[in-house]
């Protein structure tokens, strides 16, 4: 198989170049975006001649960690009574926390090629599959509407709009439409056009209020009464997705090959916009964020309201792309082995739960946003760590190699992984007491780097309950049934201590044309990059 994902490109004047073959790349896979999304159990893995080059990737990312949303992240850690050098602080250690998580959850999709909701299936049996999907969905979507009322917030603040509400309910469930051609429609038309020009202009208006040197030794009264660990937890769940190995299927199968686009995202994006947000909500003096949008559309962009609208519309778009991306996986997860099942049906059943999270999330549940991220932080990510820990270390530690070259269909897939499943319920129940999210729980509750200890203890639990039932069940056959091992890789005659996945199955077919030798198929986890 040809893998076109080699860095060809070194040098600067070879970016025109790549920006080419990432759009020729998008033209040329627009019939499989549309129709499936290699988001089904027949059509499953991303092969490996369809990834596309590192820059697409830094493009997307960017305009993921460049939206109006990380300027509302600086208003709330202005609000939450944070210095402006508090700001970059607190930001740069929830973008590192966020890192950890992130770079394992890209390896995890680029070396399999399968979405995070086909994943599940091999790893957690059908039953703990569709829990993972159904976090995947309420999550993803409850983002989502909370950006399409972040959107109707900037309307109001620049025209004075009336009836947000209706709009908010309404632009949720529109702003499914770029996702009807699948990966292909993600942020295409934004992230070449709409994010620089978005970067441009936060960036002046930085530079701006640098050198004005206007109340930039400020100490704002924390009005929102967050503490640190709650406003690192926001900045966390707002750099989540959860579905990163959705977006990395089709990258490099390398382990720190996305560290350039996360870095660029995260250390310059999202870091510009939090510091970007915090100057505007000093400067305006008000807590509305539509107010202050159109405070510094006045004052960095010339006051050219319709330009502002223009942007801030095209850019939560492009955020929503992302979001709602995730969610149809996890809908295609579900239901997409159905012969008549259409991509189109997914798009559809989340379009309409994302118009009533439009409306639960800003105008019904208390602090929805808040618990939105926290959700987002916990849930998801707990169960990629549990799928990176059975992937890769229970080979070496255990002697337990689980495939993963193959989507298994769901008469395929064995009923439950226990210990994962178990695992997972005891990490996400402690991270949703710890975040304070639970209902009629202490919403003022915190514990710490909570999404951090969710996560932790995700892989301990999963190792130690793994354990004891190989202690149990002492054959290897029946730990596998255990284990919840598919149909079609439970006689895999693989070494115990190999990681299988399609990435290494390719690299062995390479290292056997050439007369070398294939490293995965020894046991190694980490490939040299």
């Amino acid at each position: 198989m040809a893998q076109t994902t080699q860095e060809h490109h070194h040098h600067p004047e070879d970016l025109a170049a790549d920006v080419v073959e990432d759009l020729e790349l998008e033209r040329a896979s627009l019939h499989d975006s549309i129709a499936h999304d290699f988001s089904t159990s027949e059509t499953g893995i991303v092969p490996l001649d369809h990834r596309r080059p590192l820059w697409h990737f830094i493009g997307i990312w960017t305009t993921f960690a460049a939206g109006f949303s990380y300027l509302f992240i600086g208003t709330q850690i202005h609000d939450a009574g944070f210095s402006l050098l508090g700001c970059v602080g607190v930001t740069l250690l929830g973008a590192a926390i966020y890192f950890v998580y992130a770079i394992f959850a890209a390896y995890l999709g680029s070396r399999t090629g399968q979405t995070h909701a086909l994943l599940t299936r091999s790893v957690f049996g059908v039953s703990g599959s569709q829990l993972v999907s159904v976090f995947l969905i309420f999550g993803a979507l409850g983002w989502t509407g909370f950006q399409a009322g972040l959107m109707v917030q900037i309307w109001n603040g620049l025209y004075g709009w009336s009836g947000v509400e209706a709009l908010t309910i309404v632009f949720a469930a529109v702003m499914v439409f770029n996702n009807l051609f699948g990966f292909t429609g993600i942020s295409v038309f934004a992230r070449y056009v709409v994010t620089p020009l978005v970067i441009l202009w936060v960036a002046y208006m930085v530079i701006k209020g640098l050198s004005s040197g206007s109340h930039l030794g400020a100490h704002p009264k924390n009005v929102l009464a967050l503490n640190f660990w709650q406003i690192t937890g926001v900045i966390v769940g707002s750099a989540m997705w959860g579905n990163e190995p959705d977006i990395w299927r089709y990258g490099k199968p390398k382990f720190w090959w996305p560290a350039p686009a996360y870095a660029f995202a995260l250390c310059g994006s999202m870091l510009l916009f939090a510091v970007g947000g915090w100057m505007m909500a000093e400067f305006a003096g008000s807590s509305s964020f539509g107010t202050v949008v159109k405070y510094t559309t006045h004052y960095s962009l010339f006051g050219l309201l319709p330009l502002a609208f223009i942007l801030a519309t095209i850019s939560q778009f492009a955020i929503n792309d992302g979001n709602y991306y995730e969610a149809i996986n996890a809908v295609q997860n579900m239901f997409g082995g159905w012969r008549r099942w259409k991509r189109l049906y997914s798009c559809l059943i989340c379009a309409g739960i994302s118009a009533l999270a439009g409306y639960l999330v800003n105008y019904a549940v208390t602090d929805g946003f808040e618990k939105v991220a926290a959700f987002l932080a916990i849930s998801v990510p707990c169960a990629t760590v549990i799928m990176c820990v059975d992937h890769f270390v229970f080979p070496r530690l255990y002697g337990i190699s689980r495939s993963l070259d193959k989507v298994p269909s769901w008469g395929q897939t064995a009923f439950a992984n226990w210990p994962a499943i178990v695992a997972l319920a005891i990490t996400v129940a402690f991270g949703a007491y710890a975040t304070g999210i639970m209902p009629g729980e202490n919403a003022n509750r915190y514990w710490g780097p909570a999404t951090l200890i969710a996560w932790t203890m995700a892989g301990l639990l999963y190792v130690a309950f793994v354990g004891l039932t190989r202690a149990a069940v002492p054959r290897v056959q029946a730990l596998k049934h255990a284990l919840g091992f598919s149909k079609l890789v439970i006689d895999a005659p693989y070494p115990s201590a190999a990681v299988i996945d399609m990435a290494t199955l390719s690299e062995s077919r390479a290292g056997a044309a050439t007369g070398g030798t294939a490293p995965a198929l020894a046991g190694s986890f980490v490939d040299a990059s």
